[in-house]
């Protein structure tokens, strides 16, 4: 089976990778074609389409008569709403960027507008497809490393610091579209993965959010103290002021009663008492991604396993960050 995919807007900054990505696929495998590109930018979808060879829709209407399987949307994220529920109200299967919303409420309206029509949805939650990641999770799940008392992630890059947001991305600094910020942006992706190797809920957050460098007037950075209700504790930070050129620097740490694991610059490496030796594991690496596996799911291959719930649940933990930090005070989950 083809699958008919379309692009929804090249606001965000991954847009260009997403076309690539879905370009590489059909020359690669031949199962994939990219039916058009819609924009509500004209000046920029004329130029991404001009760059990739795509064909330039007017409007919506036209992008949902070509019937697509599967559409990515790439908006700004305060846009995701109303696209999605055009594209789910004609069947269409969707990629949504991360955070789906602006907040918690946005996110739930989402999930509302998903669940009502039955369409595939994901969130490029891409995290979960590193074999470090996968490795982790499992080595938690079995108790290699026994009950965790502490774990600790951090997702980060250099975007205040350089001041990348300008032009078609400078949305990404203005709340009223990107919803927040640094923290916003990055720790979405460390809300899930602390959920994804965790298999666990959060009950109770302590956070503190701030603007480091103030390049712009949002957040860059943040960090929220995590209580998940089977005691462990995690630490989540993240935002747009780490500079580490030359290592893809990811930390990740987690400490139990008979193990550790941590992230370092040569790897994954982990210890437990049964072996009592530091472990280096070999891993192949991958280049599988969300959309990918929704093209997969809609091809009839396997199940998604990013779902519209995680992305809701990651932003749940996210805006009780916000909120512990804007109150001064500790927050109990669930928000709503």
């Amino acid at each position: 089976m083809v699958v008919k995919v379309a692009i929804v807007s090249f606001a965000h900054v991954h847009a260009p990778g997403h076309a690539e990505q879905l370009l590489r696929r059909r020359s690669e495998r031949g199962d994939v074609e990219v039916v058009g590109v819609y924009d509500d930018n004209v000046e920029r979808g004329r130029f991404y389409a001009g760059r990739y060879n795509l064909r330039l829709l007017g409007s919506m209407d036209e992008l949902i008569k070509l019937k697509p399987d599967v559409a990515v949307v790439d908006s700004e994220t305060s846009r995701h709403a109303e696209y999605v529920r055009q594209l789910a109200e004609n069947g269409v299967n969707i990629f949504c960027e991360k955070p789906i919303g602006v907040n918690l409420s946005d996110a739930l309206n989402i999930r509302d507008i998903v669940k009502k029509h039955g369409v595939l949805f994901t969130t490029g939650f891409n995290s979960r497809f590193n074999p470090e990641n996968i490795k982790a999770r499992e080595l938690v799940n079995s108790g290699a490393l026994g009950r965790v008392s502490m774990i600790r992630v951090r997702v980060a890059h250099s975007a205040a610091v350089d001041r990348w947001f300008k032009g078609w991305s400078e949305w990404f600094a203005v709340s009223q579209y990107s919803g927040g910020g640094g923290f916003l942006d990055l720790g979405i992706h460390g809300a899930d993965l602390l959920r994804y190797i965790l298999g666990d809920e959060a009950v109770e957050v302590h956070g503190l959010v701030t603007n480091f460098t103030s390049s712009y007037n949002i957040d860059d950075e943040g960090v929220g103290l995590v209580k998940f209700s089977k005691g462990t504790l995690g630490i989540l930070d993240a935002g747009w002021v780490q500079v580490t050129e030359g290592l893809p620097w990811s930390p990740l740490e987690i400490y139990g009663d008979r193990g550790a694991l941590m992230r370092t610059e040569i790897g994954l490496m982990y210890y437990t008492r049964d072996q009592k030796s530091w472990v280096k594991p070999n891993m192949d690496r991958t280049s599988k991604t969300a959309l990918d596996e929704l093209i997969d799911v809609v091809q009839g291959r396997g199940e998604l396993t990013i779902t519209i719930d995680d992305a809701v649940k990651a932003q749940e933990i996210i805006e009780a960050v916000y909120k512990s930090s804007a109150e001064g005070r500790v927050v109990k989950l669930p928000l709503v």
